[in-house]
């Protein structure tokens, strides 16, 4: 099957949506490790993972407010830990709907029925922009470009017919974002196109180690995000390493290594990282996520030149390279200090 045979729906709807997640959760893991580690900054075996299940349109308690996607995971100690999901494509806000997620997490904390209860909003990257009130009253969010490009990726490691399947679900995400209608096809900018072919083709040519993500290998559209996203093959596989991403964020003018989850034990991990970086032109950065009860991760950053995709390729080679070289130089830096990483790894796991 090619991609010009794989059927184009007249539309994805949020519904569509909704159903694609509650069938990534109930038949497996990966994706629900996926969102631990988003909202609550550790992987499935860190939180004491037994088993799960998840509903839809569950209705709360005191109310006929509904809950789009309700996960319940049951856990080795204690209750269970509960996500209250709410998908949103393009509907305004309902009044008082988040403060409602918010009221039933607290109330089924208080009430015994679960030991940590979170709030999440699945939505794409447009809506939050445009709504950026609504964003800041969940604990966590999480946007369809970022889940499209995780599926994306999963399709691409397993293979065959799963892998068929799963590429079709991330188009399915795609054309929720785009809105896509029978006959139509979204014509890529040419620059945008250009650009990130080339880029993509300078990296493997001089950059073997910063292997190309997912997201940076897809055809450019208009709202092509500006930050290229590294594969995680480009950074080691260590057993106590958290999540990790590594990007050269075009437009922000930086590369940066990021720890998923570290930044709440700043205090514990900035003297050890700062002897370890004396002498160079990194620095480290907590990412502070300011919602309420929200993640924080720790990111080891460089400057770079800023880059434009949109304009040529070959007028911005010096800045890319210099960008690609910072890096390169950033997972050199993480290659050659497992020791150190090992250190902070167990200061974490201390404080």
């Amino acid at each position: 099957m090619t991609e010009d045979e794989v059927l184009t729906l007249s539309h994805a709807t949020e519904r569509d949506v909704d159903l694609l997640l509650v069938e990534e959760i109930a038949c497996g893991t990966a994706f629900l490790a996926y969102v631990s580690g988003e909202v609550f900054g550790q992987t499935l075996e860190e939180i004491g993972y037994v088993s799960h299940r998840v509903l839809h349109s569950s209705r709360r308690m005191h109310n006929r407010r509904e809950i789009d996607i309700t996960v319940e995971i049951k856990i080795a100690d204690g209750n269970p830990i509960i996500l209250l999901m709410e998908n949103k494509l393009d509907a305004g806000e309902q009044v008082d709907q988040a403060t409602s997620y918010r009221q039933e997490a607290h109330h089924l904390e208080a009430s015994g029925a679960a030991s940590i209860v979170k709030t999440l909003l699945v939505r794409p990257n447009q809506y939050g922009r445009n709504n950026a009130a609504f964003d800041a009253q969940f604990d966590q969010c999480l946007s369809y470009e970022d889940i499209g490009a995780f599926i994306d990726q999963r399709a691409e490691s397993v293979g065959g017919e799963l892998g068929w399947r799963l590429s079709h679900r991330a188009r399915l995400i795609d054309q929720a974002v785009t809105k896509g209608r029978r006959g139509y096809r979204a014509v890529p900018l040419p620059v945008i196109s250009d650009f990130n072919s080339a880029y993509v083709a300078l990296c493997r040519r001089d950059f073997p180690s910063l292997k190309p993500g997912p997201a940076m290998l897809k055809a450019a559209s208009p709202g092509e995000s500006v930050t290229m996203i590294f594969a995680p093959e480009s950074l080691p596989k260590w057993p106590h390493l958290p999540q990790m991403r590594l990007v050269h964020q075009l437009r922000e003018a930086n590369v940066n290594l990021s720890f998923y989850g570290w930044g709440e034990h700043f205090a514990d991990l900035v003297a050890p990282l700062s002897v370890a970086l004396k002498g160079s032109d990194f620095r480290i950065v907590p990412t502070i996520n300011k919602r309420k009860a929200g993640r924080s991760g720790l990111m080891v950053v460089a400057l770079t030149p800023a880059v434009s995709n949109q304009k040529p390729f070959i007028e911005q080679q010096d800045a890319i390279v210099a960008g690609l070289q910072k890096a390169e130089a950033l997972r050199e830096w993480l290659d050659g200090n497992r020791a150190l990483t090992e250190t902070l790894s167990r200061l974490v796991a201390a404080s």
